[in-house]
């Protein structure tokens, strides 16, 4: 049973700095709601999760919006912490089995086959990755440099981890305070071969630059944002 989720909630968000210097990435706003908030909305469709915040930068704008709500406990975890290492900070208050996502990544994962896939195949951790959408459309053309079509953003080969992870507390074996979640302790539950990925065909946007601001306030003004779509 799954009944606890993980939000990374404690970076800077450098790249955002015209919306987070005064407020952390994950409190940005997404029409009325910020995109933590959001999230929340996501997992809430599938059932009611229980859920630690790790907090770090401008932690305060985090602790006061969800002050009020039951299922949300916000933690500090530093201000310069890891991915890994927010994760290693929470110890004693995880449960057995949890999941893991990044607190501005939004995506209609379906999270009850997520979980099913987990608990199937009996791993450490499960992670969950797309195949990415380019961000500029391709010109295909032949040997005579004749352009044959235009492909408007397809998706791209390979794939990427997208969050929405799902781990037993045995990650804690993998992990300490100053580690890089994506690195070194994914790379070695790999090698042990404790690691398998659920593949996501459907939509998943990061909001790591003001461009992915504007586009996810787009589809919210629509009245119907893919990342409610399942």
């Amino acid at each position: 049973m799954v009944n606890q989720v993980v939000l990374l909630a404690g970076g800077k968000g450098t790249r955002m700095r015209e919306l987070t210097e005064t407020i952390p990435k994950p409190m940005v706003k997404i029409g009325e709601l910020p995109v933590l908030e959001h999230l929340i909305n996501v997992f809430e469709t599938f059932k009611n999760f229980s859920y630690l915040v790790a907090t770090g930068y401008k932690k305060e704008f985090i602790d006061d919006h969800f002050k009020d709500f039951d299922n949300v406990k916000t933690i500090f975890t530093g201000d310069e912490t890891n991915t890994g290492g927010r994760v290693y900070k929470l110890k004693d208050n995880l449960e057995d089995v949890f999941i893991v996502t990044y607190g501005d990544g939004l995506a209609n994962v379906n999270i009850s086959e997520l979980i099913k896939f987990h608990n199937s195949h009996n791993k450490i951790g499960t992670i969950s990755v797309t195949n990415p959408i380019s961000r500029f459309g391709l010109v295909e053309f032949d040997g005579d440099n004749i352009v044959k079509q235009f492909v408007e953003k397809p998706k791209l080969e390979g794939f990427v981890n997208i969050g929405f992870m799902v781990f037993k507390k045995e990650i804690l074996n993998y992990l300490d305070d100053e580690s890089t979640l994506e690195t070194s302790p994914l790379i070695n539950l790999s090698n042990d071969s404790e690691l398998v990925a659920y593949t996501h065909d459907g939509y998943f946007e990061p909001m790591d630059t003001y461009r992915e601001f504007i586009q996810l306030n787009k589809y919210w003004e629509s009245g119907n944002p893919p990342w409610m779509d399942f």
